[in-house]
This record gives structure tokens, sequence and C-alpha cells, in this order.
């Protein structure tokens, strides 16, 4: 059968198969659907975050200092790797430091004879240890881990640090 040009294309389709007749109960289930499943779903959303903002949270639970902790994945890690070098107890190390520091070149403070690195100011960590009265320095860059340096170099010093009394270690 030919349609002729102003005849509607749908002339030959059975009245259940038109997309009105569908769409009704679709929309009805979806009408239903939709509240239930906010209301299932409102307990839990509700509940998110309410532990930092209770005002009765235990206070004891907030750290008071901000001084190097083995929760912090770079420290835990060098305090196990100096523990297995040195054949000592997790126990008898200290951490001296733990700062964010800038390297001179990708060998992060720690060079390595023969090897070439980037040679532009690297964003990084340096965890400083001590045991048997010994200090360890490990280094590492901005993200990944640290690693043993066995003979460490210094970062560069802070802008506010060591300017114009001579103890810089900026190259002359």
């Amino acid at each position: 059968m030919r349609l002729g040009r102003n005849e509607p294309r749908t002339a030959d389709v059975p009245k259940d198969m038109t997309p009105t007749d569908i769409s009704k109960p679709t929309i009805r289930r979806a009408a239903y659907a939709l509240p239930v499943l906010a209301l299932t779903l409102l307990p839990a959303i509700a509940g998110c975050g309410s532990e930092a903002t209770d005002p009765g949270a235990n206070v004891s639970d907030v750290p008071t200092s901000s001084s190097p902790t083995p929760e912090d994945p770079n420290v835990a890690e060098a305090i196990a790797d100096l523990s297995k070098r040195q054949g000592v107890k997790s126990e008898e190390i200290t951490v001296v430091s733990n700062d964010k520091v800038t390297w001179r070149d990708g060998s992060l403070g720690c060079p390595e004879p023969g090897k070439m690195y980037t040679m532009a100011l690297t964003e990084g960590v340096r965890v400083v240890l001590e045991t048997a009265g010994k200090q360890f320095e490990y280094h590492g860059g901005k993200s990944g881990s640290v690693v043993f340096c066995e003979k460490p170099q210094k970062p560069v010093p802070d802008k506010g640090s060591s300017q114009g009394n001579g103890n810089s270690d900026a190259p002359q």
C-alpha cells in the first residue's frame, strides 16, 4: 500500500500498538516507583557525614599536635624498612621529622652515580628517623613511596628560612 502525501504514516498500525497506549502504564509505574525509591534511600543519605558535624563528638579523638605519626603511610613505610634494615623493633625507632620539601632535581636528594635526572625543582617529602643514636633519611616525591637514602642531599631551603645569615644551602 502506498501512502499519499498527506496521509499519516500510522494508518496501518493497529490502535493497541500506538505509543500513547503503552506510555500511560509506564508513567504510572515510574510515578509510583520514584517516591518509594526516594523514601528508601533518604535515611541512608541523611546519615552521611553526621559524625563530622556532631557537636557531641568525642574531642579526644582529634589530634592535638602536628607531630609525625606512624599513620602517615610514608612514615609507616620508612619505619618498617628501617626496622628490617637495622634489625630493631619498630618501637625502638623515633620519628625525628616528616616534612614536605622541594628537591633540587628528580633525584629527590638521593642521586645515584651514572644516572641522569630531571633538572627541575621537584616537590616531595623527607622522613628522618632515629635509632640507637643514629639518624636515617627516607626521601620521596609528591606521591608514591619513600626510599632509604644512604648519602642524602639537603632539599632547597624554605623561602623564609636562612635568608641573609650565611646558612643557606642554595648554590653560591
